[in-house]
């Protein structure tokens, strides 16, 4: 499992955390993107898990990949990893694509997934707005050979969103249309090229699963023609995580306060540091012993964040 470490946003209010996974720290150079093709099956953002398969054989992924990628104008299956908005949510920097049957999930209990957002890929807008080798030009009433379809034109990109809740059984799903080209008025019809919100909040369990199948009025002899692409970033997350499941005196934090660097035995996790109106400054990934230098921060007052497999240690640091 690839353990990527992620700027989070988090509100820890007593034993409760809301957290959203935006994937801004997860490449380190720009315009690139990370498929799987380095390492073990799976991106680790704890407690969320993205799966991704890559086959090396055949040098493609399934499942999930992390970009960065900007370019939102080259049509092509050379441009699969770019979104359609050129960016990620919110003027963002990256974001994750999706191919094929994509899922992500909780590996604790107390996490639920509670919305994340979600836009086409530029692979998949371009080629429904103009068509390709393989797939139409959404709004024609033929194929990319030329023969009719039988659609006249009223064409759709979907994706059904199932919800599962594997421990108490529960599922639901959600219906999201990526194009649109069934209205009675041609000037109605769309392609999504911005960032989209899926609540999940409103439904009657918690989500601990989601997992995505793409749909599309384009098919053909091996399937669907429109490319199998999705775009999804900012995945919010909450959970009751017990402070007192950790003991606190198993950690030495200290000194506090700091000047330079702060040292933490203890636990291995994920530490992050954050201001007090929650925005996190530094993140890392702790094993048995750390020194953080903390010189480059102005002076106040941080919260810091030990995340581990039993639960989460907060504890006030003085800079």
């Amino acid at each position: 499992m690839k353990n990527v470490y992620i700027l989070m946003t988090a509100l820890f209010i007593g034993a409760n955390t809301e957290a959203q996974i935006d994937f801004e720290s997860s490449l380190s150079n720009p315009e690139t993107f990370n498929n799987g093709s380095e390492g073990a099956e799976g991106f680790d953002f704890s407690p969320v898990q993205l799966v991704n398969y890559y086959d090396n054989e055949f040098s493609y992924f399934t499942g999930f990949a992390i970009s960065n990628v900007s370019d939102n104008l080259t049509p092509g299956y050379m441009n699969q990893y770019s979104a359609y908005a050129g960016e990620g949510a919110d003027n963002s920097i990256s974001y994750a694509v999706a191919y094929g049957s994509p899922e992500f999930y909780t590996t604790s209990e107390q996490a639920r997934i509670t919305s994340f957002q979600i836009s086409n890929t530029t692979y998949a807008g371009l080629s429904m707005r103009d068509g390709d080798s393989y797939a139409k030009k959404f709004g024609e009433p033929t194929n990319a050979l030329g023969d009719l379809d039988g659609t006249d034109g009223e064409d759709f990109f979907k994706v059904w969103i199932f919800c599962e809740n594997e421990t108490e059984g529960a599922k639901d799903s959600i219906e999201f249309f990526l194009a649109d080209y069934r209205f009675t008025d041609n000037s109605e019809d769309y392609i999504v090229d911005t960032w989209e919100t899926i609540d999940l909040s409103s439904l009657e369990f918690s989500v601990t699963k989601v997992s995505m199948r793409l749909e599309s009025s384009d098919n053909g002899e091996f399937g669907m023609n429109t490319p199998a692409y999705v775009a999804i970033d900012n995945i919010n997350w909450e959970g009751t995580f017990g402070i007192s499941e950790v003991n606190e005196s198993l950690f030495q934090i200290f000194p506090n306060p700091v000047k330079n660097d702060l040292f933490i035995n203890g636990p291995s996790g994920r530490i992050s540091l954050n201001t007090i109106s929650g925005q996190e400054v530094l993140s890392y990934t702790h094993s048995a012993q750390s020194k953080i230098n903390l010189s480059a921060l102005t002076s106040g007052v941080y919260i810091l964040n030990i995340n581990t497999q039993k639960g989460i240690v907060s504890k006030r640091i003085i800079k």
